[in-house]
C-alpha cells in the first residue's frame, strides 16, 4: 500500500462547516437584542458570520444595546446562547459524519479551530468519533494571545500542536474570514457553502455541497499532485495486452476440434464476455464435451500464445514505468481466465501486484466485486484507486465499486456514462492523465447555505475533475 503523504493533518472550523450553529446564534442574538432595548436582523447575522466576539458587541451596540457593559453583554449573550443550544441541539453537518469517520479510520490527526466559544466547540467535538480531536482551539485562546480569524493564528496554533508541518494541513472552511485564515497559515483549503459567499479564486477548491468532501478529495488536492490515485488497476485484453487475436484464433481451433466454424461475428457477439459465454455457445451448437472443458481448451491455447509473447498494447510499457518510478502498485482485474491473465502478471512481475480472473470472484463484470477485489489486494480502498477500461461491462464494473475508469477505444462501441474518462488513444493514458481525473464524488447541485437532508445521498458519482475546479498554487 502507497503511504499516505497528504494530508497530514484536517483542521475543521466550526460553525457552518461542521454543524449549522448559524440559526442558533441569530436567533440568541435577536432575543438578546430585544430584551434589551436593541434590534437583531438576518444581515446582522450575515455580515458577522465568521469574523471575532468584538463584532458582534459593536454591531449590537450600533443596534440600540447601550444599556450594559460588554463583559455583561457577552456573559448574557452566551446564556442565550446556551439556552438555544439546550432548546435545540446541535448536530453533525450531512455529509461529515461519514468524512470524520473515514478521517478517524485514517488515523489523521485532527482539530477544531473556531471563533465560536471553546465550550460550545468541545461539545460538537464529543459528537465526533470518540477522542478524535486532538485540538480544540475556540475563542478563550484570545485569552493567550492567539488572534481570532481573519488572522492564521489558530491555525498555525494548532499545527504547531499537532507537530504538523502548516503545508501539509488541509483547512475546511465556509466563511470568508475562514478561508482567509487557512490560506494566510500556507495551509489547503478546501470551501463548503456557507451563509456568506467566498470569492471564486480564494481556496483551493469550492465544494456543492458536504457531503463531496471525502478524505479521497482530501488526497487529491495534494499541492504535490503524489498522494492520489494509490493503485490502478488495469483490464487485461484490449487494454493492457492486445489478446483479442489470440483469443479469436484460440476459438476458431477449439470451434474447430468440434466440426464447428467460428466466425467474426461471433468473436463480436463475445466482446466483453466471459470466456464461458464463448464456450456456451459452442456447447449450444453441439460440442461434444461440457462448458468447463470447452473453456479450458480455449484458455490453454491463448496461454500458448502468451507464453510466446506478450504483445503489450502502444502506450502500456511507458505507463507502467512511469508507475514503477512513482511506486505505485498495479494489478489486472478481468473476466478472463487466471491461467491467462496469470501469464500477463508473470511478465510484469516488476509492476503487477495482483491478479483478479473470473476464478476469483462470483460475479464477474459489470458486477462491482472484480475491482473491489482488486482494491483490497492491492491493500487499499477503491476510492483511492483509477480503472482504465475498454468495454462498457468493465467500466460499469468499476464505477459501480467506487473508482473512475478511464476508458480507451474498444473493438465496441460505448456509450458514455457518469464516472467514464474517454481517452482518444492508449497513449494518453499517463501518470499524469491519471493524477489528474479525481476521486469520485456525488454531483450534487450547489447548496445555498448548510447543506439539507432533502438533497440525494444517492446521487450520481463522477470525477472530482469534472465537478470541481482547483486553484493550484501559484509557485
Amino acid at each position: 500500500m502507497s503511504p499516505r503523504t497528504f494530508p497530514q493533518a484536517v483542521l475543521f472550523d466550526h460553525d457552518g462547516t461542521l454543524v449549522d450553529t448559524e440559526p442558533v446564534w441569530g436567533r440568541a442574538k435577536a432575543r438578546f437584542a430585544r430584551d434589551h432595548g436593541g434590534t437583531w436582523v438576518e444581515r446582522d447575522t450575515l455580515e458577522t458570520i465568521g469574523r471575532p466576539a468584538s463584532f458582534t458587541v459593536q454591531r449590537l451596540r450600533d443596534n440600540g444595546v447601550t444599556e450594559i457593559d460588554d463583559d455583561t453583554l457577552m456573559r448574557k449573550l452566551f446564556e442565550y446562547s446556551e439556552q438555544e443550544l439546550k432548546d435545540h441541539g446541535l448536530s453533525i453537518m450531512p455529509g461529515m459524519t461519514e468524512l470524520l469517520q473515514e478521517i478517524a479510520e485514517a488515523g489523521l490527526p485532527t482539530a477544531i479551530v473556531t471563533n465560536a466559544t471553546t465550550e460550545v466547540a468541545q461539545y460538537t467535538a464529543s459528537l465526533a468519533p470518540e477522542n478524535m480531536f486532538d485540538v480544540v482551539i475556540g475563542n478563550e485562546e484570545a485569552e493567550h494571545g492567539i488572534a481570532p480569524k481573519p488572522s492564521p493564528e489558530g491555525y498555525l496554533e494548532a499545527a504547531r500542536r499537532l507537530r504538523v508541518d502548516p503545508a501539509d494541513c488541509v483547512v475546511i472552511e465556509d466563511s470568508p474570514a475562514g478561508v482567509a485564515a487557512g490560506m494566510a497559515a500556507g495551509m489547503t483549503v478546501v470551501v463548503v457553502p456557507g451563509a456568506v459567499p467566498v470569492p471564486a479564486d480564494h481556496g483551493a477548491v469550492h465544494v456543492n455541497d458536504h457531503r463531496q468532501v471525502t478524505l479521497a478529495l482530501l488526497e487529491w488536492l495534494d499541492p504535490h499532485g503524489t498522494s492520489w490515485p494509490k493503485g490502478i488497476l488495469l483490464d487485461h485484453d484490449g487494454t493492457t495486452v492486445n489478446t483479442e487475436p489470440e483469443w479469436a484464433s484460440a476459438k476458431r481451433a477449439v470451434a474447430a476440434q468440434f466440426g464447428q466454424e467460428w466466425t467474426t461475428e461471433d468473436d463480436h457477439a463475445g466482446l466483453g464476455q466471459t470466456v464461458q459465454f464463448s464456450a456456451q455457445m459452442m456447447f449450444d451448437r453441439g460440442a461434444d464435451a461440457d462448458v468447463e472443458d470447452i473453456t479450458q481448451r480455449i484458455g490453454a491455447k491463448v496461454v500458448e500464445a502468451l507464453e510466446r509473447e506478450v504483445p503489450l498494447i502502444e502506450g502500456m510499457p511507458e505507463l507502467l514505468a512511469q508507475l514503477r518510478a512513482e511506486h505505485i502498485p498495479a494489478a489486472l482485474v478481468t473476466n478472463a481466465l487466471a491461467s491467462v491473465v496469470s501469464t500477463t502478471a508473470s511478465a510484469l512481475t516488476e509492476n503487477i501486484r495482483a491478479v483478479v480472473s473470473r476464478e476469483d470472484v462470483e460475479n464477474p463484470k459489470p458486477h462491482p466485486e472484480p475491482y473491489r477485489v482488486g482494491a483490497e489486494r492491492l491493500m487499499t480502498a477503491p476510492e483511492d484507486c483509477v480503472a482504465v477500461e475498454d468495454s462498457l461491462a468493465g467500466a460499469q464494473s468499476a464505477v459501480a465499486a467506487g473508482m473512475p475508469a478511464i476508458l480507451v477505444p474498444g473493438d465496441k462501441p460505448v456509450p458514455q456514462e457518469p464516472g467514464f474518462v474517454r481517452v482518444e488513444v492508449h497513449t494518453d493514458v499517463t501518470l499524469e492523465r491519471l493524477r489528474a481525473v479525481g476521486p469520485l464524488i456525488p454531483d450534487l447541485p450547489r447548496a445555498d447555505g448548510p447543506p439539507t437532508e432533502k438533497l440525494p445521498f444517492n446521487a450520481t458519482r463522477r470525477p472530482a475533475s469534472e465537478l470541481l475546479t482547483r486553484n493550484y498554487p501559484s509557485a
